[in-house]
């Protein structure tokens, strides 16, 4: 999660409701730490500790409930970059919807989609990929509410969720949001999730064009592709996932495994919000998590592949990031 970042054109639109609300959006940024010219950069991006303290930042400035679901309805297509221009000339609902999970990653490569038909009806899911993390409500708030909006830029209002699940605690506004979303709203949910009747997601749109979806997906696969290669905390992520069975991998045989100094590799990360313990730390947490699910994995095995010299040095980390033993965890599954 340390290493997350989010498309500076997210950012952008909680700076017009700042401005709307008659808040100087650039002095709010740059006392979070956030470079407000990034905003005029349609390829920049921002930490997800940075997005999550503009958030808290915003909710105490403007006090107002609805502060998600005003930030959501500033979204334009150039908001996701090619993915929103992708997303407008799709087919269908459920071909925008199958777009938005396949390149989600350009908005957020913390955010996780997941889009799936069950029981007569399409479910979109909105998670996060990190555990024990806890995104400002507000925020949530604005996820959901964008693929409402984006939906109805493309249908109109006539089409609607038929249930939507929030995490949050019903809020004082649960009217105001009713009216949004103009579908019931389950609070306190598990999961975020938008549901719709499958008639509506498979219907075709009006606005579908298959070259000029085709040809923005181009785009977006290669704004992934640059990303993916000057995201150094990314490439270390992945280079400690596929070291780590073979023994501790310390950060100086990580600088090498790059082909930089180690002095480069700390710049970069720092430059980058994150450090090489705390990449490790999460990348080992996240992959415990995993792998006790997998039942025909022993604790041992597990212990082996992230990298353990002993059972008992992975047993007290998992409990120190789970609050419980690993065969605990495992009994409660």
């Amino acid at each position: 999660m340390v290493n997350a970042t989010t498309l500076s054109s997210w950012a952008l639109l909680i700076a017009k409701v700042l401005e709307h609300l008659g808040y100087p959006s650039n002095s709010v940024f740059t006392s979070v730490g956030m470079d407000p010219k990034k905003l005029r950069d349609n390829n920049a991006r921002y930490s997800i500790q940075q997005m999550q303290q503009l958030w808290r930042t915003a909710v105490e400035l403007t006090n107002d409930p609805l502060l998600g679901i005003k930030v959501a309805g500033y979204w334009h297509p150039t908001t996701f970059h090619a993915l929103g221009y992708s997303w407008m000339a799709s087919g269908s609902l459920k071909e925008a919807m199958e777009r938005a999970v396949r390149y989600s990653k350009v908005v957020s490569d913390l955010v996780q989609l997941n889009f799936e038909y069950v029981n007569g009806a399409y479910r979109l899911g909105i998670g996060v990929q990190a555990v024990g993390y806890s995104p400002v409500p507000e925020s949530v708030d604005a996820a959901a509410a964008v693929f409402v909006h984006m939906t109805r830029l493309v249908y109109g209002d006539e089409i609607n969720p038929i249930l939507v699940t929030l995490p949050r605690e019903k809020p004082q506004v649960a009217k105001e949001f009713s009216e949004f979303f103009n579908a019931p709203i389950e609070y306190e949910a598990p999961e975020t999730a938008l549901f719709f009747i499958d008639e509506q997601v498979e219907k075709p749109l009006p606005t579908g064009n298959v070259e000029l979806a085709h040809a923005n997906d181009k785009i977006v696969k290669n704004y992934l592709s640059h990303l993916d290669r000057t995201h150094v905390a990314m490439q270390v992520k992945s280079k400690i996932v596929d070291l780590l069975s073979s023994g501790m991998v310390t950060e100086q045989d990580m600088a090498e495994a790059l082909n930089m100094s180690l002095r480069s590799l700390q710049r970069k990360l720092r430059e980058e919000g994150t450090s090489y313990k705390e990449i490790l730390e999460d990348t080992r947490r996240d992959l415990a998590t995993k792998y006790i699910q997998n039942s025909r994995l022993s604790i041992s095995e597990i212990s082996f592949l992230l990298g353990f010299s002993e059972i008992s040095n992975f047993s007290r980390a998992f409990k120190r990031w789970n609050g419980r033993a690993p065969s605990e965890f495992r009994s409660e599954l």
